[in-house]
């Protein structure tokens, strides 16, 4: 039998699309349309005897009025992916969800969700209903409650409530795992291969690890692994290795091998902990120990741990009120060009002049500044104050300076990067060429293709990109060609015994050699003495800094060196 011919609409004497709405009108089915701006387009009775909401309360609104708040920021990312892609992931599937009714009730539901386009426009379409079984229903709400619904595995929820159990019945341990270099592979092969790569290492975690312990997935890409009857270091770091060598084998995943690696903190009870909450404190504090170390590796909870996190989290504080009093400022040191001696840059760095310990160098505070909420807000201020101090050493008659500035992660993952520094540069009338953004590579490699997208657009207009540290990192060749790189920043350590071992030399020589290739300048770092500006001079760096030319100083004090350096 044909459908949806001329004729056969002529016949019918009504659009097939007015047909379909009174079917659905009429239908016992709750069913729901909406647009690729999550609004509510449509709503039959059914949708308003299973939600509590008339058509005319739900047409118009998102469609979060009927999803819990815990789940909204999952349904957000999974609608911008679909429309992102041009295909929904759980299209033409039958799913057991929680919904939300309007009485503030959780409702577990069967979804059937389908996605089509209209004018090159994508719209969704979701069949409802509600379990008949009220038995059932309540067993699929617990299982939903206590189950994660991409892995399959326990959820948090799950891992607390046996927590509270076996804390009390016997010793027993704790591994939370968080996987090394996630992100990236969500960045790079997008959002649906980071889900197959998480069920996948569920699966491989769950074949490792036997009854009667217990594998979880807390979220994002954080698992627990726990294990009851179990309080023996021995057993617990044999278990560690034998998890980091389950997933170092690559993971088959769109046709490419996927390699992902896990850092994962281990905590003890009673020894550490005796409730829920300090035992899931002590082994995240673990695991964040074990990430510090450069991830791949486990940590054991220490007591000493719990101590620095409160330091930490007391700097973090201070940081903050440091921020709002004005507490930061820039010093600058200098950079000259090696063939003359004459002053060629200054790289703004950060001090901080604290109430009660005077000036802070950045190596007291610089780790939680990284990390912290307003690390992006700092990185913002510091671009605006290095062009003011550069066009105010303008306005005295001192010339011009290449004023070189260092970048938080958070800024390069932002977005906002392009606007900040191009606003700053017009503000105070200065030349995109006067200004340098150093990047490290620990930096570069949390990267995205949107922090790359605006590295090149500043390239564009003319602001120097340094790379900061060279030849410290193992990724550092292959970064050369990714990055729109204009200078290299040779390591300090490559430069301190530069004139006394040959080995250093070679590679310092090595990197000149390349940089050329690349068009690219070279400044040496950590420069000293005579011996070693002589040194980098023959091997063909172009620049140098460090304490043989200056010292970081305030403001006014480069101002003195540059009148004496015209």
């Amino acid at each position: 039998m044909q459908m949806g011919t001329q004729s056969s609409v002529e016949r019918a004497g009504k659009p097939t699309a007015e047909r379909y709405e009174q079917m659905l009108a009429s239908s016992a089915t709750a069913a729901i349309c909406a647009g690729a701006d999550n609004l509510i387009l449509s709503w039959n009775t059914a949708a308003e005897q299973l939600f509590g909401y008339s058509a005319e309360e739900a047409i118009g609104k998102p469609l979060s009025i009927i999803i819990p708040d815990r789940l909204r920021a999952a349904h957000d990312a999974g609608l911008a992916r679909a429309v992102q892609s041009g295909r929904a992931r759980l299209a033409g599937h039958s799913v057991d969800i929680l919904a939300l009714h309007a009485n503030g009730s959780e409702i577990p539901v069967d979804l059937s969700l389908s996605m089509w386009f209209e004018d090159r426009t994508p719209m969704f379409g979701a069949l409802l209903r509600d379990f008949a079984d009220r038995h059932s229903a309540r067993a699929r709400l617990q299982h939903l409650a206590n189950c994660d619904t991409l892995t399959s595995l326990p959820n948090r929820n799950a891992l607390h409530e046996l927590l509270g159990t076996e804390l009390d019945r016997a010793p027993c341990s704790l591994m939370l795992l968080d996987l090394d270099g996630f992100k990236h592979v969500n960045d790079s092969l997008g959002h649906s291969v980071g889900d197959q790569l998480l069920t996948a290492v569920g699966a491989r975690l769950t074949a490792l690890i036997g009854a009667p312990d217990f594998v979880a997935r807390l979220g994002g890409d954080e698992f627990a692994v726990f294990l009851s009857d179990c309080a023996d270091p021995s057993r617990l770091d044999d278990l560690a290795q034998g998890i980091l060598r389950a997933l170092h084998p690559p993971f088959d995943l769109a046709g490419q091998s996927v390699y992902i690696g896990t850092s994962i903190g281990i905590a003890m009870a009673p020894k550490d902990a005796s409730g829920v909450e300090q035992l899931l404190s002590c082994a995240d504090l673990a695991l964040y120990s074990a990430k510090s170390s450069g991830g791949g590796a486990r940590s054991f909870f220490a007591r000493d741990m719990q101590s620095r996190s409160e330091a930490r989290h007391r700097l973090g504080s201070e940081l903050r009120a440091a921020l709002a009093n004005g507490e930061f400022e820039l010093w600058y040191q200098p950079q000259v060009r090696l063939h003359d001696k004459a002053l060629a840059g200054v790289e703004a760095l950060l001090r901080w002049r604290h109430p009660h310990h005077d000036l802070l160098a950045p190596h007291a505070f610089i780790d939680v500044l990284e990390e912290s909420a307003i690390a992006e807000e700092v990185g913002d201020w510091i671009i605006e104050q290095a062009c003011a101090t550069a066009a105010e050493w303008e306005r005295e008659g001192l010339g011009t300076l290449r004023v070189g500035i260092n970048l938080f992660a958070a800024q390069l993952r932002s977005g906002r990067l392009f606007d900040v520094v191009t606003t700053a540069l017009q503000r105070h009338a200065m030349a995109p060429d006067r200004l340098e953004i150093e990047i490290t590579e620990t930096t570069v490699l949390r990267h995205s293709r949107q922090s790359t997208k605006a590295l090149r657009r500043l390239k564009a207009i003319g602001v120097g990109i340094a790379f900061d540290d060279f030849g410290t990192g193992f990724a550092s060749l292959s970064l050369l060609q990714k990055y729109p790189l204009t200078r290299l920043k040779i390591d300090r350590s490559f430069i301190q015994r530069i004139d006394r071992k040959a080995g250093d030399a070679a590679i310092v020589g090595a990197v000149v050699s390349m940089a050329k290739t690349f068009e690219l300048q070279v400044i040496a770092e950590g420069v000293e003495t005579a011996e070693q500006e002589g040194a980098v001079l023959r091997l063909g760096c172009d620049e140098a800094q460090g304490f043989r030319y200056g010292r970081p100083m305030p403001a006014n004090e480069i101002g003195k060196i540059f009148q004496l350096n015209p």
